[in-house]
């Protein structure tokens, strides 16, 4: 009962305000509260027994109601600001186009919030996800929140990109494959469907946190040597075999070029 009770907590249609459960919990007796946490630490220890990836960045300031409490656990403490770049570019490639350009995908060993995604030198690292029943549900209370609430997008900015990573099946498994995703569900299409799901009839905007990594993203996908080095290691250095024939067959090309001057110095 209690699982499904949490369900019902993180409904935007079920919110109380903050300070109504806070008078709650004031009416409590002297003795009941003496040595108990702060109501905050409280409900934050409530939903990280059935949440994942609920972190440390709750912010002291007195949410509005619970749907709030969530997204300050998945955001920085620092606010955002919105990038908006000279190139047209608004959506990130898939992961799959990202993966034949060269591009690695590292869990992010290291991260603040979910927002903490870093590219360099090829190695796109993304903090891991548990996808499970319950994130669906969670992550589409938060857009509503947010897109009813709040001036600062930013978590709409975050699902946006994942839903630019994630446009296939396949986008999917590739991202369970390299850690980035814990599925919880299932096969890889019930990740793919979550994410359809919850940008289905979202509006964005034309501003994008992200912007100036999907242009970097976007630029290395462009670049010929970059997808030239990628079909050399997935097509012929994939394993240590690849690796000794096409050395093999070099050799026995450079052999025959010798051979063929030899020939021609001999004549």
């Amino acid at each position: 009962m209690i699982t499904d009770v949490c369900r019902d907590m993180i409904l935007i249609e079920n919110q109380l305000p903050f300070f109504t459960v806070k008078g709650f919990f004031r009416l409590l007796t002297p003795y009941y509260q003496q040595g108990t946490p702060s109501i905050l630490e409280m409900v934050k220890r409530h939903f990280s027994c059935f949440l994942s990836n609920i972190n440390d960045n709750m912010c002291d300031s007195e949410p509005e109601n619970f749907v709030d409490l969530l997204r300050s656990c998945y955001l920085p403490l620092v606010p955002i600001r919105l990038e908006e770049g000279t190139s047209k570019v608004y959506n990130a490639p898939k992961a799959t186009e990202l993966h034949n350009a060269g591009v690695k995908f590292k869990p992010a060993e290291t991260s603040s919030c979910l927002l903490d995604l870093k590219f360099a030198d090829g190695v796109l690292e993304i903090p891991t996800i548990v996808v499970d029943d319950l994130t669906e549900s969670l992550f589409r209370n938060i857009i509503v929140f947010e897109q009813c609430h709040c001036s600062d997008k930013s978590f709409l900015h975050y699902i946006r990109l994942l839903s630019c990573f994630i446009r296939s099946p396949a986008d999917a498994d590739l991202l369970i494959r390299s850690g980035i995703f814990l599925n919880s569900l299932g096969a890889a299409e019930d990740i793919s469907d979550v994410f359809d799901n919850i940008c289905a009839e979202v509006i964005f905007g034309r501003k994008f946190y992200f912007q100036n990594l999907a242009e970097n993203l976007q630029s290395y996908c462009n670049t010929p040597w970059n997808r030239w080095k990628a079909i050399l290691r997935h097509d012929y250095f994939h394993n240590p075999w690849s690796v000794a024939s096409v050395l093999a067959a070099l050799l026995l090309l450079l052999l025959t070029v010798i051979q063929a001057v030899c020939s021609i110095l001999a004549l």
